[in-house]
């Protein structure tokens, strides 16, 4: 049986305006199956968070490899990952956190 995996997103800085007024500490449950059940064959999808439609969308591939328990091979720590939003001029830096459990 897999564990079950929880993904966490946290805006952790911002450089000029942040267009959806994301503030920093804010958090998002990105996971994309409830109580973070991927491998049930009953488990049931979650809607989007309510981010920034290009910073989730962004982030997307990055929460797809952590939802199902893989790894990206350049983190030191397989369970946290940072990110910074496609907008140059105004930059929201998020980090997401891998939760097992």
């Amino acid at each position: 049986m897999q564990p079950k995996i929880r993904l966490v997103a946290r805006i952790t800085g911002i450089k000029g305006f942040c267009r959806a007024g994301h503030k920093v500490g804010e958090e998002f449950d990105v996971s994309l199956y409830e109580g973070g059940d991927w491998s049930s064959p009953e488990r049931k999808s979650t809607k989007a968070p309510p981010m920034c439609c290009h910073l989730y969308y962004a982030l997307f591939p990055y929460i797809a490899v952590l939802q199902y328990n893989g790894e990206l091979p350049w983190l030191e720590d397989k369970d946290l990952f940072r990110m910074n939003c496609p907008d140059p001029k105004n930059c929201v830096s998020v980090e997401i956190r891998r939760i097992r459990g």
